[in-house]
């Protein structure tokens, strides 16, 4: 059976690449604010700060059976990950909350699992600017 490719978290610092678009996309938040700078870097301080707990909460929500509560907490994460340029991360929190909107709680609980790494390999990426 096939295997995934490793992803930036699997990757040893030395040789990962300083930039992945699928990862995180820091085009339009470097254009929009004039290049690397103290601006960005608070901004993406508090984008992983604010993903993080909402990933925490969602989680949280998910392990109560909440699914209403899941959902909006995945829906407040995808709209500040779409902003960042995190779109792998987007994803995964738009099919939690697509998942939950539907009651389906398997698919809810499966990507929030996969929300870590997604998150890990985002923080990778923020580190190096």
């Amino acid at each position: 059976m096939p295997q995934p490719p490793p992803t930036l978290s699997d990757t040893p610092p030395a040789t990962a690449v300083p930039c992945d678009r699928d990862i995180l996309d820091m085009e339009p938040m470097l254009r929009n604010f004039g290049g690397p700078g103290p601006t960005v870097t608070m901004l993406y301080a508090l984008f992983v700060e604010n993903a993080d707990a909402l990933s925490l909460a969602l989680k949280e929500r998910l392990a109560a059976g909440d699914l209403d509560g899941a959902r909006l907490a995945a829906h407040s994460a995808a709209g500040a990950a779409r902003t960042a340029g995190a779109g792998r991360v987007a994803d995964l929190f738009g099919s939690v909350e697509e998942a939950a909107l539907r009651g389906d709680a398997a698919v809810a609980h499966r990507d929030a699992a996969a929300l870590d790494r997604a998150l890990a390999d985002v923080k990778i990426l923020i580190a190096r600017i």
